[in-house]
């Protein structure tokens, strides 16, 4: 759906797009790339869709979609749901601006999203300038996080939450490197989260040509479609659900 930026004359209501976003998305955009405490896409998020015109015109248009569908499940709404799949993506690489101020959580989020985007597209993270190298020195980074994280703890479980969200996250960018040893990791780290149960079945879709998975896949496809069909949690999980399908899909 080719949606033309606003013009400047154009006078969105910023106070009715920032409802929306902070009840339907922000909350799952952060579960999702697990921003922890900080909640970087509910405190930061919007400021950096309020000021890109191309980015409010895909939401607006969003919203007038979903305004007109009535009664309807958005699964059974293809204009619909192909724009929310679109506003979903965009709002998550919120993140990956380079000009931004986010900080070090904004750039540790952009890594993760890097890491997904290779595992949907079925690519490599690699040194080019599509990788998330390029917002981060990742061994700088890696290491003021888990110093960030552990500050920000009040318990010895919160520091280790902190930690297997850090080692869940590595090892799926290893995954996504082409390290595909770290997939059992990636398996011992799921911890009965919804988001890492979605990434995870990303990951088994992905590794269609070993057959020792069959089954593992099998059970993913009808996790993903039960999550995209309304069981997800929140609206995010369930669009990306429907992404990883579509990608990955007979």
């Amino acid at each position: 759906m080719a949606v033309p930026p606003l013009p400047p004359e154009s006078v969105p209501n910023l106070e009715a797009i920032q409802k929306v976003y902070d009840i339907a998305f922000a909350p799952g955009l952060d579960k999702f790339l697990e921003s922890g405490r900080t909640k970087w896409f509910a405190t930061e998020g919007f400021r950096y869709l309020a000021n890109d015109r191309g980015m409010l015109a895909q939401f607006l248009a969003y919203l007038t979609l979903a305004s007109n569908k009535g009664d309807q499940n958005v699964t059974d709404h293809p204009a619909l749901a192909s724009q929310e799949a679109r506003v979903t993506w965009f709002l998550l690489c919120l993140c990956t601006r380079q000009m931004h101020d986010g900080g070090d959580e904004a750039e540790k989020l952009a890594r993760r999203l890097r890491a997904i985007e290779a595992l949907l597209t079925g690519e490599r993270i690699s040194g080019t300038s599509t990788s998330f190298a390029d917002f981060v020195h990742q061994d700088d980074v890696e290491t003021e996080v888990v110093q960030n994280q552990n500050r920000l703890s009040d318990s010895h479980f919160d520091r280790q939450r902190a930690k297997r969200s850090e080692d869940f996250w590595k090892a799926v960018e290893k995954v996504a490197s082409g390290d595909e040893s770290a997939f059992s990791q990636v398996k011992s780290l799921l911890d009965n989260m919804e988001n890492r149960d979605i990434i995870y079945s990303v990951l088994l879709l992905r590794s269609s040509g070993e057959s020792g998975l069959a089954a593992e896949r099998e059970l993913a496809k009808r996790f993903l479609g039960n999550e995209a069909a309304g069981r997800a949690t929140n609206q995010v999980f369930g669009t990306l659900a429907g992404m990883a399908l579509r990608a990955f899909g007979d």
